[in-house]
């Protein structure tokens, strides 16, 4: 009975001797942009492209259309005739 219960010890220590050894392999993935999840859609393709570089945008139509007047701020942005706005930091559009 000693052997066999010392038999089933040496062959339990050694898989696990072989799961640690094989968790402490490092992980040489290489991650590329192309794996990682998109964080969101934009409204149109001239959207994403500004909302890729982080800026803010001020439109010249409602509902962050048409043309992009400027990139500064809300208040220069009714200023200068924009009609809404899209933050930067929520990529919400407001209008004006």
């Amino acid at each position: 009975m000693k052997i066999i219960n010392a038999a089933i010890l040496a062959f339990v220590c050694s898989w696990q001797g072989l799961a640690i050894a094989d968790m402490q392999k490092p992980n040489t993935e290489i991650v590329t942009p192309n794996d990682k999840p998109p964080l969101g859609q934009a409204a149109t393709g001239q959207t994403q492209d500004n909302a890729e570089a982080g800026r803010n945008e001020c439109w010249s139509a409602k509902s962050c259309s048409g043309k992009i007047l400027n990139n500064k701020d809300a208040h220069n942005c009714k200023l200068s005739g924009g009609k809404s706005w899209r933050s930067k930091t929520t990529g919400q559009c407001t209008n004006l």
